[in-house]
């Protein structure tokens, strides 16, 4: 048996994917099982015991015709007998009919899912993303919080300089940023809740983003000139350099973003800040200790399902009025003092 699994969305969306790669290997009797991802994101799927094979997709090339007739190609001579569609664009169901597979599951909901064989529905709310992709396998299975949650498996290699650079200490990670702007909480309030947190925690906090967050660690270092528990890893870190600085953390605080399934794979306790967005989309972490913190009430809220860039209703208040005393409190009901 050989199958298919296309999901070229966010970093954040194929980590949580990852559990579902392994019940797939499973359901088929231990299946060959290729996947299509984004490029970019291979290394974390690095030494992944499920994958035989990896085939990547440049987003930045998709519009060119030459290039999408070639993965095309690519992928049907590999002879797919099944072709899973966890990812519901349009060009993902292109991909699956044309990857000449026979059997094609997908969402109903998917862009073209006439295209599919077998159509899933996919509810919006009330339902967590790994239950959504499990929905795929048509199982009557009840699955366990543990496998539910993401697998990262590291190269010794590629973790061999970041185990050198991470703190001896207890350290927390903080997340400041995100692709989407309305998902971003303000940076004042980040330096607020960092305060709190140097004046009664001993543990260190790190830093951590892509180079593009470099902007919003560099405000919040400005507002600690000297402070020497607090460490920039920003930009510093590959993929899986970042899944293994967070897999040794003691907490992780984070928006809306891909580092809370980071943590999700490991089970440390997260603080998770909702703007835009609420957890009822499915993609709040799995860890067992956990604390939400969201501004209740805003007849606004969500405004979409990925946030945006500017609020629409321009108060910004899903951010602006998070509790970072609440927030504070929390950490201590999770790990304690």
């Amino acid at each position: 048996m050989k199958v298919l699994i296309i999901q070229t969305a966010f970093i954040g969306d194929l980590v949580l994917t990852t559990s579902f790669i392994r019940e797939v290997y499973l359901k088929h009797g231990k299946a060959e099982i290729h996947i299509l991802i984004k490029s970019g994101t291979e290394e974390i799927l690095d030494k992944n015991p499920y994958i035989k094979k990896i085939h990547t997709f440049d987003k930045k090339k998709s519009k060119s015709l030459f290039y999408f007739i070639n993965l095309i190609r690519e992928l049907k001579k590999e002879k797919f007998d099944i072709s899973y569609s966890p990812h519901f664009s349009h060009r993902s169901s292109l991909l699956s009919f044309f990857s000449g597979a026979k059997i094609r599951i997908g969402y109903s909901e998917s862009g073209f899912s006439f295209l599919h064989t077998k159509k899933i529905p996919r509810p919006l709310k009330n339902t967590h993303e790994v239950d959504k992709l499990f929905s795929l396998l048509e199982q009557e299975k009840k699955y366990s919080l543990q496998e539910k949650r993401p697998e990262i498996y590291f190269d010794e290699q590629k973790i061999s300089k970041i185990k050198n650079e991470i703190p001896k200490e207890n350290f927390f990670v903080i997340a400041p940023s995100s692709l989407w702007e309305t998902k971003r909480m303000p940076v004042s309030k980040f330096n607020d809740l960092i305060q709190k947190i140097l004046k009664s925690r001993n543990e260190k906090i790190l830093l951590v983003g892509s180079k593009q967050d470099k902007i919003l660690s560099d405000e919040i270092l400005n507002h600690f000139p000297n402070e020497i528990k607090l460490i920039d890893f920003t930009g510093k870190t590959s993929l899986v350099e970042l899944a293994f600085l967070i897999s040794k953390s003691k907490l992780v605080i984070s928006n809306d973003s891909s580092p809370i399934h980071f943590a999700s794979a490991f089970n440390i306790p997260t603080i998770m800040i909702y703007g835009a967005t609420i957890p009822d989309f499915g993609y709040s972490t799995l860890s067992d200790k956990q604390f939400i913190s969201e501004v209740r009430g805003l007849s606004c809220r969500p405004c979409g399902i990925h946030g945006g860039k500017f609020c629409p209703e321009k108060h910004f208040k899903c951010m602006l009025d998070q509790d970072i005393t609440e927030m504070f409190k929390s950490i201590i009901s999770l790990i304690g003092i």
